[in-house]
């Protein structure tokens, strides 16, 4: 299984995870050390990302694109940073 959250274009990455690793190459520098998958969820289904030290530039849409086998799924969530 595949999961890639990005920002707006898939060269705006945020967080990757491929088969049970997380791959921070292709990670976005301002979110680097800040990532993380709950893959305590993922049998279930739930694929939660989670960043730490939210920043007001992290406000905004991101897409959540998952492969697996022959199958492909997105979702769109928006993330509110106030305070």
């Amino acid at each position: 299984m595949e999961v890639r959250w990005i920002r707006r274009t898939i060269s705006e990455t945020v967080h990757h995870y491929r088969n049970g690793e997380d791959l921070y190459g292709e990670q976005m520098w301002a979110y680097s050390g800040r990532t993380e998958l709950a893959r305590d969820g993922l049998s279930d289904g739930r694929l939660d990302l989670r960043i730490f030290g939210l920043r007001p530039s992290d406000d905004g849409q991101y897409v959540c694109t998952v492969k697996d086998a022959d199958d492909y799924g997105e979702t769109i969530v928006d993330l509110d940073v106030t305070g």
